[in-house]
This record gives structure tokens, C-alpha cells and sequence, in this order.
């Protein structure tokens, strides 16, 4: 499960997707760097254009085809990698509108009692990356949206949840992004999980909690130390 995750150092980001697709890309206009991105936010998106890569602004919660005409579509931050390129609800968005959504990092929490710890895991040395990402066209007033694809969690993912986000590296990222399918074998490969040596996790401030907090608090240390976790 990913619903909330970090892009606040935006140039590198697109410094790496830039040398990852030969493709100069900047951010589009309406978008900018958030520490606390979830649903319904406008965000930087990697989708193939008339011309090749490019970036645009879409809004995290992809809507179904079939709800597009709805008072109140449903809103979809994920879908199962193993299952999305066989459901109607995602297959074809899985095979003609699969896009990179850049990104630092992603939050997961720890329940101890009523409280609820933030962590945030990042790739070794804070290098951002691409979450693999499938997307909707517009329709009339409704925006293009877009959802990221889980897979099962490695060792540092699991003590905190069962699912994990699909991370994609500068090595991999021109190999998922495309509008045409994907053989079933390649598409295996690039949507397990991440191993976990290259990825590290740190507490984070509460703050980060609530979805419409905003700024570097988010990533600041808790307010209290915190027991160790049994990371692999």
C-alpha cells in the first residue's frame, strides 16, 4: 500500500529521469515539490506524448473508465501489480499508459496503541526514483489522475506493512514506461520488490500524520526516541 509519500527535492528528480530516458524534462506548470503528497494533489508525471516522454501534472487517485461520468468517482491511489494487467479496472491502462511518478520517498506507519509512528524509506543515500505508475486520460471536467502499482514488501517494508510500492531505478525507468503492453516476463521483473540492501527506513516526526501538514517537519525526527524495529 502507498498512500502518501514525499517529493520535495523536485530538480533531482528530474535530473534522473532526464539522463534515464534521453530526454530533457522539467516540471510542469501547476506542480512543485511537496514533503506530504497524497490523494487528490497535483503532481509531476512521466507519460509518453506524441513527441516522445514527457512531463505532465496529474492528480494522484486514478478513476476507473467506467465511473469517469460519476457525481462521486472513486479515487484509486494503488493497484496490485500481480493482479492489474489481467483486471478490467486496470488492464488497460497496464498496457497502453504505464508512467514513472517521480518521488524521494514513501511513508508507512507503526500502530503502538492508539498512536501512530510515521517512517519514511528512501533508497540509500536519499537517490530519488520512480514509483511505476499507470494513468487515465481527462474527460470533460474530470482531470487525468494516476495510481501506483504494490508488490509484495521486502525484509526493510515488511514489519510495517504487507504491501509495498513498485520502485523503479534510473537503470529501469525507460524499460516501464511505454503505450504499448508489456511481454508478461519483463513485466514480472520490473514490478517485484525493490531489494531491500538498497533502501533504508528512519522515523519521522508526527507531524507527517495529518494529510494537510505541509513542509520540512514532515521529514524532521520524531518528537520522542522510538524503539528500534526488527528491520531485515
Amino acid at each position: 500500500m502507498c498512500t502518501r509519500y514525499t517529493l520535495h527535492r523536485t530538480d533531482e528528480a528530474m535530473a534522473v529521469m532526464t539522463r534515464a530516458l534521453a530526454r530533457k524534462l522539467v516540471l510542469p506548470e501547476g506542480t512543485g515539490g511537496r514533503f506530504n503528497v497524497t490523494l487528490t494533489h497535483l503532481m509531476p508525471v512521466v507519460a509518453v506524448g506524441a513527441d516522445g516522454p514527457e512531463a505532465r501534472g496529474l492528480r494522484w487517485g486514478l478513476v476507473p473508465f467506467f465511473e469517469r461520468g460519476s457525481a462521486q468517482p472513486r479515487l484509486l491511489p494503488n493497484a496490485k501489480a500481480e493482479t492489474a494487467a489481467t483486471l478490467p479496472l486496470f488492464r488497460r491502462a497496464v498496457a497502453k499508459r504505464r508512467c514513472l511518478v517521480p518521488a524521494n520517498g514513501f511513508f508507512e506507519w507503526r500502530t503502538a496503541g492508539k498512536t501512530k509512528l510515521p517512517h519514511l524509506f528512501t533508497l540509500q543515500g536519499g537517490e530519488p526514483f520512480a514509483f511505476a505508475g499507470i494513468w487515465e486520460p481527462a474527460d470533460g471536467d474530470l482531470p487525468a489522475t494516476f495510481g501506483i502499482l504494490t508488490t509484495t514488501p521486502n525484509a526493510l517494508v515488511a514489519p510495517l506493512h504487507h504491501r509495498m510500492p513498485v520502485i523503479l531505478t534510473e537503470s529501469v525507468m525507460a524499460r516501464w514506461l511505454g503505450a504499448e503492453p508489456l511481454p508478461e516476463p519483463e513485466y514480472s521483473v520490473l514490478t517485484r520488490p525493490l531489494d531491500a540492501d538498497r533502501m533504508q527506513v528512519r522515523p519521522v516526526n508526527s507531524f507527517v500524520n495529518n494529510s494537510r501538514h505541509e513542509g520540512p517537519q514532515c521529514l524532521e525526527p520524531p518528537e520522542e526516541a522510538l524503539p528500534e524495529l526488527p528491520f531485515g
